[in-house]
Order: C-alpha cells, then structure tokens, then sequence
C-alpha cells in the first residue's frame, strides 16, 4: 500500500506549449491531473533565439526579433494559465531558451523538480522533427522524471 500510494503522489505537473493544438490538449490534460492530485501546474514555452552574426545583421534587429519571440511565447503562456487559473489550481509561467528537447528533459527536472512533466505528442515544428527528431520523443527518453504525452 505504501508504495502504491508514493507511486500516485503529484504534487507538480509542468506542461510544455509551443502553440499547437497538442499543446492544448497537454494543457486540458494538466488541468485535470491537477484537480485529482491538488497539484499545482508550471507552464514552460521553450524558444530558441536565433543566432545571427554580426554580418547578417545590426544589434538592433536581433534585440527586436528576441523581444517579438518573447512576447508572443508570453502571450501562448497567459493564453494557457487562464485556463488554469478558471480551474483554480495554482499556476506558474516560465518562459526558456534553448533547444526545447535539452531544457525540457534536463534543465526543467533540475530547476523546477516536477513529479510529472505533460507535454504534446507532435508539436509545431515539422523540420525540427524531421532534421533532429521528436522534441517529445527525446523529453519521454532523457528526462529524469515521470513524462506524460498527450495525442
């Protein structure tokens, strides 16, 4: 029984959106979870700046390009913790940078210590799929936690 019932405790879920609609359904998914356990839920939206060189172009280009990928990944994290907050459940947002695969799987366990990490089984990105493989895949194979993926 005792190890039954550690198996079945989440006290935090995070849920990783890009935008899609499996995001979304990550994030139904969450709310749920979250209201049989009294979990509280961390949204993360990963997003990689570019790197641009000095000869592609001015500062001032890439410091506004970085501020519109900020705010609209910002924006998809307001979108998502409404619906969490209308469930009231307790709600974080993180906005990170980097290779979504690498912070999901292993800067979020470290710095957030989810017992559950819900995310989308296919996101928006179908080079990045293509060219370097399934963000999802490589979260559910590397993470040093529990994944959890929705369809």
């Amino acid at each position: 029984d005792y190890i039954r019932e550690e198996a079945l405790m989440i006290s935090r879920i995070v849920v990783a959106i890009d935008g899609s609609e499996a995001a979304q359904r990550a994030v139904d998914f969450s709310v749920e979870l979250a209201k049989k356990f009294d979990a509280r839920i961390d949204i993360v939206n990963v997003i990689q700046y570019p790197t641009i060189t000095y000869y592609d172009s001015d500062q001032s280009f890439y410091d506004s390009l970085v501020q519109r990928m900020t705010n609209t990944a910002s924006a998809k994290l307001d979108e998502a913790a409404a619906v969490v907050k209308d469930a009231e459940i307790a709600v974080d947002t993180h906005v990170l940078q980097g290779d979504a695969r690498f912070v999901l799987a292993d800067q979020v366990p470290e710095q957030l210590s989810p017992d559950l990490i819900v995310m989308g089984k296919t996101g928006t990105n179908i080079v990045m799929r293509v060219f370097m493989g399934s963000t999802a895949r490589y979260v559910s194979e590397h993470a040093e936690t529990s994944v959890l993926l929705v369809q």
